[in-house]
């Protein structure tokens, strides 16, 4: 049957909508930011600078770790103290803003690890890096 005058039908061609689908996307990819967690390298930092135009810079960190026993390694090799202080010398020379992170077993000596602490500052290293363990309770490691 036509339609009546002789009129044609136009058909409307399907279509779909996308405005409200990035409406929805926007939305999950807020929720996703906002509900992801990060991971941070909680420590205490010894001597932090402190500037009111700072600014995020990318920054060469070394590890000096002293293990239980009172071992000293400077990256993965060890090293004894004049050799801790010939290796923070010449990284220091290499990036003058080079950050150090001294990982100490907390079995290790005291006393080891003021010296590997006194090293680092009398041959210039200021930004030294302490990391500790966070239990994640509010309470502090054991």
């Amino acid at each position: 049957m036509t339609a009546p005058f002789n009129a044609r039908r136009h058909r409307r061609r399907p279509s779909i909508n996308v405005t409200s689908l990035i409406d929805v996307m926007f939305l999950l990819l807020i929720f996703f930011m906002v509900s992801s967690t990060f991971r941070e390298q909680f420590g205490v930092d010894v001597d932090l600078p402190a500037a009111e135009t700072a600014a995020r810079t990318e920054t060469t960190t070394r590890e000096i770790v002293v293990s239980a026993d009172g071992t000293m390694y400077f990256g993965h090799e060890p090293v004894d103290e004049a050799g801790l202080r010939l290796a923070i010398t010449a990284l220091l020379k290499e990036d003058p803003e080079g950050s150090l992170v001294l990982k100490a077993d907390e079995k290790a000596d005291f006393g080891v690890v003021i010296r590997a602490i006194d090293i680092a500052r009398d041959v210039g290293g200021t930004r030294l890096i302490i990391p500790t363990r966070y239990t994640g309770d509010g309470t502090p490691p054991r």
